[in-house]
């Protein structure tokens, strides 16, 4: 699972510059990937929605420490952009 999530917050910073709009978009698309991609490789189907939910939370505390690492602005607004985007699919 680390890998994945590297994978996402390397697609991520890919996003930073683009509008808020564009960058929420995006992040939706690319966290609806993982989580399938997540599901797909669990083998037993009652584990796959607790994997997926699994990622999110992993991803969620990865960003997070991008945010305290991070000492530029335009990197802090982008990532709480990125995790308000986390933050609401997992309501």
């Amino acid at each position: 699972m680390r890998s994945i999530i590297e994978t996402f917050l390397k697609e991520v910073l890919r996003y930073q510059g683009k509008s808020s709009n564009a960058v929420r978009e995006n992040v939706q698309h690319l966290l609806t990937a993982c989580e399938n991609q997540i599901r797909d490789a669990e083998n037993d189907p009652q584990r796959a929605l607790p994997a997926a939910q699994r990622f999110r939370k992993a991803v969620r505390y990865r960003v997070i420490e991008e945010i305290q690492q991070s000492t530029e602005i335009p990197s802090i607004s982008h990532f709480q952009t990125v995790l308000s985007v986390i933050d609401t699919r997992a309501s």
